[in-house]
């Protein structure tokens, strides 16, 4: 039974990138084998088609939807350096399993394009990308009232915590996955135990839905003294949602984001039970197209405003993309001592941060120098250091070639007020 849970687990959530799906509607086991068999190393049909196989619920956007104004030739001759060799934006495709790409500079398309079948309709799944969401929705009802404090305790909204390993957790230290609570999923190790026993208990038996399984790890540390990892700390912040908005989280995105964004396409969230009674996945398994993720990204490089309104706290973005506490910076939470941790966001230290799915999936914001990139994938593995260090000289380049463009258009101006 156990080899055949790994089975399942790989292609699910291995493969998907050390993502729990913890479902309790599923068809009988041997159904659930056979279409584990069926999708075995069709990564690519899995990660754009993900929303066809499990209970969904609808995020539907506005009937018209926010351009983003495209800008050609910005990047004619962009390459970047990795490992002593020039790379082009056309080898990402090549060298790490590209599905699509989408660079904005002011809020103009500068880059698109899509590759192993994809195109601008369609909805990747996000797979851990969905945690910054999942954070966003927090910062969402901060600004609107319904959350008081960060620094609350989950009790305080969800008082059925107290007597679990999440008595004494505050909002804060679950947003820095700092809980202290035990969940070893460790994908760029392989590890994935925990993951397999939500699989056993929601997915494969439906004994219970997401949230409770949850909450029911142990403690290992003290609140706020260690980061860990927890995509189960995401399932508690979406239920902290679902709890202080009295709506589903896929409804409270719908009328607080996706409509407002102007956003151009309809997403689905993957749910763990069909119907009214089912919740969103907090951490794993949203379903939306790359201009969609680029606009979320665009929202948060400005601060959370959009179009004027100031839709999240002043201070929020600034605070949930800071690593504020030595357990979190950059070098202690990931084997890439490039990546650090905050509010449901990897930072970086120079300021940029990303949100990022295993098996590829990033959305990058530099706020400094107005770019966003979005970029779908299909890894071979949810974790790839080669790819990541790849991906990380990429980003970095960009910035320099934004900078040169600057100077050089600076240049311009200065020699055409010179000029007679």
């Amino acid at each position: 039974m156990r080899t055949i849970l790994i089975v399942i687990a790989a292609l699910i959530i291995g493969a998907a990138g050390g993502v729990f799906l913890y479902t309790r509607f599923v068809p009988p086991p041997n159904d659930v084998i056979a279409r584990a068999q069926a999708y075995e190393g069709d990564r690519d049909y899995f990660f754009q088609n993900a929303s066809e196989l499990y209970p969904t619920r609808t995020v539907s956007g506005p009937e018209a939807s926010t351009p983003l104004p495209q800008v050609e030739g910005v990047l004619d001759g962009f390459n970047y350096e990795h490992d002593g060799e020039r790379r082009t934006l056309a080898e990402l495709y090549t060298d790490m399993e590209t599905s699509g790409l989408i660079i904005l500079r002011d809020g103009e398309i500068v880059h698109e394009s899509y590759g192993r079948g994809a195109d601008a309709g369609t909805r990747f799944t996000t797979w851990s990308l969905v945690k910054s969401i999942t954070s966003t929705l927090v910062g969402v009802a901060v600004a609107e009232g319904k959350i008081d404090s960060v620094d609350d305790p989950l009790s305080k909204y969800l008082p059925e915590v107290a007597g679990t390993s999440y008595e004494g957790v505050t909002i804060k230290q679950a947003l820095q996955m700092s809980s202290g609570v035990r969940y070893d999923p460790r994908l760029w190790e392989g590890k994935m135990d925990d993951t397999i026993e939500f699989m056993t208990k929601s997915v494969i038996t439906g004994q219970k839905p997401a949230y409770d399984i949850a909450i029911s790890f142990k403690r290992e540390h003290e609140p706020g003294s260690k980061f860990n990892y927890n995509t189960a700390e995401s399932q508690v912040l979406l239920e902290l949602i679902r709890r202080v908005t009295g709506m589903s989280a896929a409804d409270y995105l719908e009328q607080t984001l996706w409509r407002p964004l102007g956003m151009e396409h309809d997403a689905d969230w993957i749910l763990d039970a069909p119907g009214a009674d089912g919740a969103e996945i907090g951490g794993a398994l949203f379903n939306a197209t790359l201009r969609d993720w680029a606009r979320f990204g665009l929202f948060i490089e400005q601060g959370g405003i959009w179009e004027g309104e100031q839709i999240l706290p002043v201070d929020w973005v600034e605070r949930a993309t800071v690593s504020d506490d030595p357990h979190i910076k950059p070098g202690e939470v990931h084997p890439n001592p490039n990546r650090g941790y905050a509010w449901h966001w990897w930072t970086y230290a120079d300021g940029t941060f990303t949100a990022s799915g295993a098996n590829g999936q990033t959305l990058y914001v530099d706020r400094e120098n107005d770019i966003v990139v979005a970029r779908a994938s299909a890894w071979p593995a949810g974790y790839v250091r080669e790819h990541d260090d790849q991906t990380f000289d990429m980003y970095k380049a960009l910035t320099a070639w934004f900078a040169r463009e600057e100077i050089g258009s600076a240049d311009a101006d200065v020699n055409a007020a010179e000029a007679p």
